[in-house]
């Protein structure tokens, strides 16, 4: 099990240009600190990952995602 770590300051072009990286495939989770969020409260992924929220997420609008976790499609998490 491979798992990146980042922080990126709340920036897209961050977010885009980590999950635009070859190298980032090599991972299974990436955890992602400080994520971009846009105005429907979501953050930006692509079709290589599963995103994960904090729990409160969607029953604590006010608050913000201060991370939230990716979990790399070709991972198996069904068993």
């Amino acid at each position: 099990l491979k798992i990146w770590q980042h922080n990126l300051n709340t920036s897209l072009a961050a977010q885009e240009s980590l999950l635009n990286r070859q190298m980032i495939t090599d991972y299974n989770i990436v955890a992602i600190q400080e994520p971009h969020v846009n105005f429907l409260r979501n953050t930006q992924a692509n079709h290589r990952w599963h995103v994960l929220y904090l729990s409160h997420h969607h029953s604590h609008p006010q608050t913000r995602a201060c991370a939230v976790i990716l979990i790399n499609t070709s991972l198996n998490t069904n068993s």
